[in-house]
């Protein structure tokens, strides 16, 4: 008897464009196989499974994601997107014991502003080990943090992006940087004001983040670099 797992193997290889591999493989930057999938081929595939027990659904998403192919990691988690209503802390504990396998930018982000960001909104207790990942010496640990707050963003709950930003804004890591800065353009959309004073506090922050978060206030970068560049002629100048 076929395994679901051979099954779905299968219905990735009809779905994979060779010609597409090399574009893919360049975007996402990651370690993993490509074999050419593209997102709604992917999103199709997962469709077949929407209506599993949950714990199936694990047993399914560990089969997957520990593949050394870059798009069955990401069916994976196309597939538990589709139990938003069954997310729960333990789906938070099961997550968290395997983010140490996620390597790229794609799964991070949708773990972090569909499935993070879900179970956080519903249980705000967990910002404290939001703040502990913060932390984390796993850069893509400390991305995961800020962007899990994108919900409560949607919800005009910008407190805790804020507090993370603080420090992520200035963080060495260009992948936790855009995070960051992904955040603050989102917050904005919600209280320009406070972001704006936000960004003006914090307007030596690191370029990129600098840039994502004033996508929508491009009127800031003009006095960000006028202010640099005070600084400097200060510091050759004292």
């Amino acid at each position: 008897m076929i395994s679901d797992i051979e099954i779905i193997k299968q219905k990735l290889k009809e779905k994979a464009k060779p010609e597409k591999v090399f574009f893919l493989k360049r975007v996402l930057a990651t370690p993993f196989e490509v074999i050419g999938i593209m997102v709604p081929d992917s999103r199709e595939i997962a469709k077949s499974y929407s209506k599993l027990n949950i714990y199936d659904v694990y047993n399914l998403f560990d089969e997957l994601w520990n593949s050394n192919v870059h798009e069955e990691k990401s069916l994976a988690i196309h597939i538990l997107q589709q139990y938003k209503k069954q997310f729960s802390v333990e789906t938070w504990k099961f997550l968290k014991e395997r983010i140490s396998k996620a390597k790229t930018w794609d799964h991070i982000d949708m773990l972090a502003t569909d499935v993070f960001a879900e179970i956080l909104l519903n249980n705000l207790f967990l910002m404290t080990e939001i703040k502990e990942m913060a932390n984390s010496r796993n850069f893509w640990e400390r991305r995961l943090a800020i962007e899990s707050t994108y919900k409560l963003i949607k919800k005009n709950k910008i407190e805790l992006t804020l507090r993370l930003a603080e420090k992520l804004i200035y963080d060495e890591n260009t992948y936790v940087q855009k995070g960051a800065g992904w955040m603050l353009r989102e917050a904005g959309k919600k209280n320009r004001a406070v972001i704006k004073d936000f960004i003006l506090m914090h307007v030596d922050m690191k370029p990129v983040a600098f840039s994502y978060a004033t996508e929508k206030m491009t009127e800031l970068r003009k006095i960000r670099k006028e202010r640099l560049k005070n600084k400097e002629e200060k510091l050759f100048n004292p």
